[in-house]
């Protein structure tokens, strides 16, 4: 018996639309599976001027709470002064 073959989508880029794909002004969510039963979860990731990368890893338990505090946050930022 064949196995359904499936296009999965795993990662997308977010920033502006003139952006090029190697750009540091790109953000980058992703589904990953280390593997051993982990399970999936999602890595977000940076990279600054220097080539270094920042990722933050969420798992599905903790997204709902998170979600929560990122929305606070957003809703606390104060507008830029002229």
């Amino acid at each position: 018996m064949s196995k359904l073959i499936t296009t999965r989508s795993v990662k997308w880029t977010v920033g502006a639309f003139d952006e090029p794909v190697h750009s540091d002004a790109l953000t980058s969510v992703e589904i990953i599976d280390e593997g051993e039963g982990a399970g999936e979860f999602v890595q977000i990731s940076q990279s600054d001027e220097d080539g270094l990368t920042t990722r933050i890893k969420i798992s599905p338990q903790e997204w709902p709470e998170l979600l929560l505090a990122i929305d606070h946050a957003i809703k606390m930022c104060q507008e830029a002064k002229p």
